[in-house]
């Protein structure tokens, strides 16, 4: 390789040189410069999201601090006032399942069946949820019964409300 080199011309010598030079940083700046380049772009990316999530964070504490001493998030039950068996009714109706109600029977102030045909599965779960939440009302016992057509079941629910 000396000799090879040796043999070329002063003028040959510098451009071979030049350009053995310029491949050196062609090539640390591919290998080298811009990955650690496209890192920390990265990275600052990174920690801007995860200030943003922070910030978020502490927002949300304060509101659920605030709330808390509120007592708002301590108990969402707000219509304790009125009969179960009234709650129920209620509810039920407004949850467009008032057509397949068979039967609301009370068994004293704090038990109430349900009996539902062809009700649509998930306004049924939706609304014992919301009853749940609103009313304090807690699902006793619960027979689902599939019907032909989909979505739609056979139900019966036992309530209660309190401990």
């Amino acid at each position: 390789m000396k000799a090879w080199f040796a043999s070329l011309a002063p003028r040959e010598r510098v451009m071979v040189i030049a350009a053995a030079l310029l491949s050196f940083l062609a090539l640390s700046y591919l290998l080298l410069w811009e990955p650690l380049a496209k890192d920390v772009a990265r990275l600052e990316q990174a920690v801007q999201e995860q200030r943003l999530l922070k910030q978020w964070m502490e927002q949300a504490s304060v509101e659920a601090l605030r709330l808390r001493s509120n007592g708002m998030g301590a108990s969402p039950v707000t219509a304790n006032s009125s009969s179960l068996l009234s709650a129920a009714d209620e509810t039920v109706r407004a949850a467009q399942l008032g057509p397949a109600v068979r039967r609301i029977e009370p068994e004293g102030d704090n038990i109430v069946r349900v009996v539902l045909e062809q009700a649509a599965f998930d306004d049924v779960m939706l609304w014992l949820g919301g009853l749940q939440r609103t009313h304090g009302v807690s699902v006793v016992d619960f027979a689902v019964d599939r019907q032909s057509e989909p979505g739609r079941v056979n139900a019966r629910i036992t309530l209660k409300r309190g401990s």
